[in-house]
């Protein structure tokens, strides 16, 4: 719609105009309900729909014939002579099911509108009367690449990748999911996407990853970083949708569904007719599910969703070093790579040959062969600046073997004590310092310092002073 005179877009009051403005618009449509020559649309008459907007998105509903439509027309010409406000022919469609093609005709002499086709994208999804096909869904897909093309991925550690994919890419699929079911393909691609973005950086599909994708998105405790399975997720949405009809919340959409599909049958056990829409259909095929949910009935509308996603989503083994990944003060990127050596995932030398490349196994500061158990706790040099961290902590202990440090360090930071809380952030931040070390001496880069140990006790400080109770004892400690 054209504006001919008004406020200046921008202005504090615009929003409150604009609301008033479309509820008139509403109740000038809605007095075609006591016209007698005026017809709904065929799935519209029971709750006398004649018209849905959103912001300045407007749909008008009305049966495939000349009549009603003039009857929509005068009204929208009664509410631009009040208001000001015009239709713009050029940005509006009219879409038919089963009219005449001299039907459409004289309906296009109405309005002057062009005829629009099947789907057509409203709110950002596309709207169809029959079944979306992968190729409807590439928009999305696309959307997620282009997200992830612009974003400085190659100068991302590991953990802002994954924050990106955590708050922005799951964000977009989470949007289409509250309104249409995703199909599998749909959801491996996007997957398939998020890893690689994730181990590679890029966009661009490949079988690189060091854990599998269902164990990044496992719970922390049994081993993952938390992120959403989306498959498990999508069931949950829909999920959540079959219960807002079980328990008739107040929409439109549901009031509709039932006026229409349900009626007087009883939602868990009525039959899933043919009559029924693709996406109703899938719904009703949620309550397969239904009796593996505790407390289905007096679940709470708003937690419905993350509370039936952890029912439906796959568990597995709870690890044992579960404590050290929880509330780890250290920085992001130190947990990631703590983590992946908690998985035994970090590239080290003899996993490289396991893989069929051709490397040099000997370890960059020693002549031993390079494992995650000999470069963190075996070699010299390594082993010397884990020891100063210790003796800065004020902890007695003889660094051993990886899986046994493991198990020790896991022991010592249970707990919300002060030194479990520290000991925890220091395991992370000297496995991160010494990965980074080993690194830049293997691959020839220029390494700018050599105090690895005091490059992480700065770190601790720092990151510990904030937390209030810590300072006391931090500060014990540079004494």
């Amino acid at each position: 719609m054209k504006a001919r005179r008004g406020l200046r877009q921008g202005d504090p009051i615009s929003p409150l105009l604009f609301v008033v403005v479309m509820e008139y618009l509403h109740r000038t449509l809605q007095r075609l309900t006591k016209v007698p020559d005026f017809n709904f649309h065929s799935k519209c008459e029971n709750l006398s729909i004649i018209n849905l907007s959103f912001a300045d998105d407007l749909l008008i509903f009305t049966r495939g014939d000349t009549k009603s439509v003039e009857l929509v027309m005068d009204k929208l010409q009664d509410f631009s002579r009040s208001t000001g406000l015009y239709v713009n022919p050029s940005k509006c469609k009219v879409f038919y099911g089963a009219v005449e093609e001299h039907i459409k005709e004289s309906i296009k002499k109405v309005t002057s509108f062009v005829e629009g086709s099947l789907p057509f994208k409203y709110l950002g999804v596309p709207l169809t009367s029959k079944k979306l096909s992968i190729h409807h869904y590439m928009p999305l897909v696309d959307r997620i690449v282009e997200r992830i093309r612009t974003w400085s991925a190659k100068l991302l550690s590991h953990a802002g990748r994954l924050q990106l994919i955590s708050s922005v890419t799951f964000a977009v699929a989470n949007y289409w999911m509250q309104c249409l079911p995703l199909p599998k393909k749909v959801i491996h691609k996007i997957d398939a996407i998020c890893r690689s973005f994730l181990w590679t950086g890029g966009a661009v599909v490949t079988s690189k990853s060091p854990v599998a994708w269902k164990h990044v998105c496992a719970p922390k405790a049994q081993g993952g970083l938390n992120l959403l399975s989306l498959e498990e997720w999508n069931r949950a949405n829909l999920t959540k949708l079959l219960w807002n009809i079980h328990n008739k919340a107040d929409s439109l959409w549901i009031r509709w569904i039932h006026s229409y599909y349900i009626k007087q049958d009883q939602l868990m056990t009525m039959p899933v007719n043919q009559s029924c829409s693709w996406i109703l259909k899938t719904i009703l095929k949620q309550r397969e599910s239904i009796p593996y949910i505790q407390g289905w009935e007096n679940m709470k509308g708003k937690a419905i969703t993350r509370t039936v996603y952890k029912l439906l989503r796959e568990d597995y083994p709870l690890v044992d070093w579960k404590t050290v990944m929880y509330q780890n003060m250290a920085r992001p990127r130190a947990v990631f790579i703590f983590w992946l050596a908690c998985h035994s995932r970090l590239a080290t030398k003899d996993r490289l040959l396991k893989f069929g490349l051709n490397v040099n196994s000997q370890c960059c500061f020693c002549n031993q062969e390079e494992s995650i158990n000999h470069l963190f706790f075996g070699c010299t040099d390594m082993k010397l600046v884990w020891q100063k961290v210790l003796q800065w902590l004020q902890v007695d202990h003889v660094p051993m073997a990886w899986s046994g440090e493991l198990r020790w360090i896991t022991r010592q930071s249970k707990g919300k004590g002060w030194k479990a809380q520290l000991l925890k952030s220091a395991a992370a931040e000297t496995i991160y310092a010494l990965w980074k070390y080993r690194n830049d001496v293997c691959f020839g880069n220029k390494v700018y310092n050599t105090n690895i140990d005091e490059d992480i006790i700065n770190t601790i400080v720092y990151r510990g002073w904030r937390i209030a109770k810590l300072r006391k004892h931090i500060a014990h400690l540079l004494i």
